[in-house]
């Protein structure tokens, strides 16, 4: 497997981190609300792409 096309996947957690806070800073002005509505948003959004991917899998396996 490839070094090069395995990195990418190092970007996804960060990507999650900064979209999830970005996101809940435009709907709130503290930074105890921001920082809990990102982390609630940034667990729902892991929790779905788990999910697609745990999807993924069991059709790519048995299918």
């Amino acid at each position: 497997m490839n070094l090069f096309a395995v990195s990418i996947y190092w970007d996804l957690p960060v990507l999650l981190v900064v979209v999830s806070i970005v996101y809940s800073a435009t709907r709130h002005d503290r930074w105890d609300r921001i920082f809990r509505e990102a982390f609630r948003w940034g667990t729902q959004i892991a929790g779905f792409l788990a999910l697609v991917g745990v999807g993924l899998y069991l059709l790519s396996t048995y299918l």
